[in-house]
């Protein structure tokens, strides 16, 4: 097998992990399967070419811009609709976030119309040798994003007073609020935060390749393989699972075709639910 392939393989699973990440943190802590994620994304994408399309700016420069936004757009939508809903059970939400799914496309269609865009910048096709592996600069650059919000999360979630909150939150929502801990607030800020993630997902994939209001879709569903091979709530076994599925998709195109892309990707994701539904990496790696 080509060198490669297997390089352009694990670094578009970076951006996989990235897109994943966020799906598992809310899974992990709310228990909700956010059927919006996807829209995330490509929100993050969208706010990002106001000022990259219409102002010229370098998309790097606009990502933190884009993450701030979403999170700030994500913390009303939990604090006042999907937190009330939950409390009703798990379908209710459920429901929502697919109705927020349909509603962000339609403003989607709306504010920036319906023709892909893509987000311009000089390293968007560059490349260069490593080692005499050709790779994409863009991918290369959301690999290595990818590992440092990986890391920024995992010590949040594990080394600070507020990822002890969320830790509570997840494992007994009751006792925590007992314990003096605002649930709601700490679900708010996990939803604010998974969209931050999706926004950064979102500003890499608008420079790496076109994106349209309907692209929420494919996106969702590879995040869902990606949080169902690496397990709920596991930062690193996420990050493990995103470079796996990252490395099939990019082989099973070299040797099949480019149509074979997508059917991995879902054929994992039933194979690892059917199989392993705890997930393949959930005992070795720990969020």
């Amino acid at each position: 097998m080509n060198a490669d392939v297997l390089v352009a393989g694990v670094l578009t699973g970076g951006l996989y992990a990235l897109i994943g990440l966020g799906i598992s943190l809310v899974f992990g802590v709310l228990g909700l399967m956010n059927l919006a994620h996807g829209e995330f994304v490509i929100g993050g994408a969208y706010l990002a070419s106001v000022l990259v399309i219409g102002a010229g700016w370098d998309p790097l420069l606009v990502l933190p811009l884009a993450m701030l936004a979403m999170g700030l757009l994500a913390y009303p939508l939990q604090r006042f609709l999907l937190t009330p809903l939950l409390r009703g059970g798990k379908a209710a939400p459920l429901v929502a976030t697919f109705g927020l799914s349909l509603l962000a496309q339609a403003l989607f269609q709306g504010a920036f119309g319906i023709d892909p865009k893509a987000l311009t910048a000089s390293y968007a096709d560059s490349g260069f040798s490593l080692f005499g592996i050709r790779v994409q600069t863009i991918y290369v650059i959301g690999f290595g994003l990818t590992v440092v919000l990986c890391a920024v999360t995992h010590v949040v979630l594990t080394r600070t007073r507020a990822g002890s909150a969320v830790r509570a939150a997840s494992a007994d929502p009751g006792t925590a609020a007992i314990l003096g801990i605002n649930v709601d607030r700490v679900y708010a800020f996990t939803l604010a935060g998974a969209a931050a993630l999706a926004a950064a997902g979102g500003v890499v994939t608008g420079i790496a390749q076109s994106f349209s209001p309907t692209s929420g879709l494919p996106i969702l569903l590879t995040g869902f393989a990606v949080m169902a091979l690496g397990g709920i709530g596991s930062v690193s076994g996420v990050l493990a699972a995103g470079v796996v599925l990252g490395v099939l998709q990019s082989v099973s195109v070299a040797l099949f075709g480019g149509g074979w892309r997508d059917v991995v990707v879902y054929l994992a994701f039933f194979l690892v639910l059917s199989l392993r539904p705890q997930g393949v990496f959930a005992r070795k790696a720990a969020a």
